[in-house]
């Protein structure tokens, strides 16, 4: 898989999580830790937070100081049936 692929790959899996786990609130910190094999691994922590910065870029997440929370637009494609 190419960087983009992964890039890609994580994002999804960061927007599952965050919406299979709505309405709690998730810091940053815990998807590092939920989503990552080694959570000390820069080269994941990074991955995990590209991807928080991409889909809060796109309007499918929210930043409500440390933790993250998917926009209403985000829950609606859920209930479509689209993630």
């Amino acid at each position: 898989m190419d960087p983009e692929q992964e890039d890609r790959a994580m994002e999804l899996a960061l927007l599952h999580h965050v919406l299979d786990e709505h309405p709690a609130l998730l810091g940053r910190s815990d998807l590092i830790r939920e989503l990552s094999n080694d959570a000390e691994d820069v080269a994941e922590r990074d991955a995990v937070e590209r991807a928080i910065s991409e889909l809060i870029g796109r309007g499918l997440l929210r930043r409500l100081g440390d933790y993250v929370l998917p926009t209403r637009a985000a829950a609606y494609v859920r209930r479509l049936g689209g993630l």
